[in-house]
């Protein structure tokens, strides 16, 4: 009996582990050049006629009529991508840094982010 309850214990923690993995929107690996425009559109139209929590600040509705011709990709470095929103109507470029997890890590119009340089692992030596 004892064995029969630790085999069935094993299994239920087997199938819930599977099941932490197997989620919606559990991503396996970085972001692709193909979602990272999808991203940029999705962030301008999201934030069309409302103040944004970027440096854009508040951006018009015309951003709401973007379409996927009006994406391109202005970088593409180690750990980012920084996508440009073309507003045809507006005369004005949209910059969107785009982290390879998909999150977003800022928008300008001059398409210059600083630069965040991660803290040093080791540690701090005595003066004396």
């Amino acid at each position: 009996m004892k064995y029969l309850l630790r085999i069935t214990v094993i299994c239920i923690c087997s199938l819930w582990g599977l099941a932490v993995y197997g989620h919606e929107g559990h991503d396996h690996g970085p972001v692709s050049i193909k979602s990272a425009l999808e991203i940029g559109i999705k962030t301008a139209k999201r934030y069309a006629g409302k103040i944004s929590p970027y440096e854009a600040g508040k951006l018009s509705a015309s951003w709401a009529n973007l379409s996927g011709d009006d994406a391109k990709i202005h970088e593409n470095k180690l750990g980012y991508y920084v996508v440009s929103l073309n507003n045809q109507r507006e005369n004005k470029i949209l910059y969107v840094k785009i982290l390879l997890d998909g999150s977003i890590a800022g928008a300008n119009y001059s398409g210059d982010f600083p630069v965040v340089s991660a803290p040093s692992s080791s540690l701090p030596m005595s003066g004396g």
